[in-house]
Parts: structure tokens; C-alpha cells; sequence
């Protein structure tokens, strides 16, 4: 028997004196059981036009990684 997805959404909220990086950011993460694994899908909204889309997508990446080094078994 399979789950059904999970997801999770956070919105943040940029404190700075900057007006090119202040807003809301909304990140929806989908969590998705296939098969061996699991499919996550990071959705963000929001960025501030002054974050490139590439050092934003480098981020989440690193971010995933580091998640990755602590739950994954050899």
C-alpha cells in the first residue's frame, strides 16, 4: 500500500535594508514515493529578481545534498 504525497510550503520573509532583495518567498516542497526512493520537487515564488535563477537553483542543490548525506545508508 502506498502513501499518499506529502508537501510542505514555507514562506519567508526577507529582512534587509536592500529594496532589490526584500519581498516573500514562497518554497513548495512535493515529496513523491517512486519506486527505490523518493522524487522531491522544489517549487520557489518569488525570488527576488536581483537572485539569479542558477545561484538559486545551486543553493536548493547543496541543500538537498547535505539533507541527502544524513539520511541515506551505504
Amino acid at each position: 500500500m502506498s502513501s499518499p504525497d506529502e508537501q510542505v510550503v514555507e514562506v519567508s520573509q526577507f529582512e534587509t535594508d536592500d529594496p532589490e532583495l526584500s519581498g516573500q518567498m514562497t518554497m513548495t516542497t512535493t515529496l513523491t514515493d517512486v519506486d527505490g526512493g523518493t522524487e522531491v520537487l522544489i517549487v520557489h515564488e518569488g525570488i527576488p529578481d536581483s537572485v539569479p535563477a542558477a545561484d538559486n537553483e545551486t543553493g536548493t542543490r547543496m541543500a538537498l545534498d547535505d539533507l541527502a548525506d544524513l539520511v541515506e545508508t551505504d
